[in-house]
Formats: structure tokens, C-alpha cells, sequence
């Protein structure tokens, strides 16, 4: 199934606290590219800024080695998240002009002939 058409509940608000996800892996929008994320999947797993929050909240004394054994799952669930929608067309990461550019149907995804005779 390739995505076509995008709906405002498709996302919600991007928070990833002390930009972890930025500054660990460089994403930026899933369409034009920009380091400006404001939108994401709605299907989403919590960032990494989230999880590593509330670790640290929990247990503030943890190591950093510790922390980042407890952070690989969802290292992990953002990756499958990532693939899976870049099969079916769907942005993970949106900036605000892509975000309303996609609901307002001004753009569109495109898909390379490869990526749907493989679905």
C-alpha cells in the first residue's frame, strides 16, 4: 500500500528533549531535507529525548553505558518505524512547511519504481 493522500491526524508534535535524535543519528525532514523537524508519524515510538528523560528522572545516577543499553530498543522501534515507512511513501520526520504542504495536498510523495514493484 503506497500512501497517497495525508491527513492531520497522520501526525503530531515533534519533542525530543536536548534534540538527542538530531544530534545522534542527523535527521532532518523526511521531504525536503531540512534540520528543522516540527511533525511526526503519529504511529511513532516516544524519541530518544523522551526515553532518556524519563530514565535519568528515574534513576539519575545512572551511567552512560547504562543508558544507552536501555535507549537501544527504541533505537531499534524508530528504525523499523523508518523502513516500514519508507516502503508505503509516509514521512517520519516533517518541518511545518512540509507538514502543511502534504494536508493541503500541495505536494506529494513519490515513489521510485524500484520501492513499489518490491512491495
Amino acid at each position: 500500500m503506497i500512501k497517497t493522500t495525508f491527513i492531520e491526524e497522520d501526525f503530531v508534535k515533534y519533542e525530543d528533549p536536548k534534540n538527542i535524535m538530531m544530534e545522534l543519528f542527523g535527521v532532518t525532514c523526511s521531504v525536503c531535507g531540512i534540520e528543522e523537524i516540527d511533525f511526526i508519524d503519529q504511529k511513532a515510538p516516544k524519541t530518544l529525548g523522551q526515553v532518556a528523560q524519563e530514565i535519568l528522572d528515574e534513576n539519575p545516577e545512572i551511567d552512560d553505558e547504562e543508558l544507552n543499553e536501555m535507549i537501544e530498543p527504541q533505537i531499534e522501534a524508530w528504525q523499523e518505524l523508518d523502513d516500514y515507512n519508507a516502503s508505503i511513501g509516509m514521512p517520519t520526520f516533517l518541518c511545518y512547511n512540509c507538514h502543511d504542504q502534504l494536508i493541503e495536498g500541495e505536494i506529494s510523495i513519490s515513489m521510485n519504481c524500484e520501492d513499489t514493484e518490491n512491495n
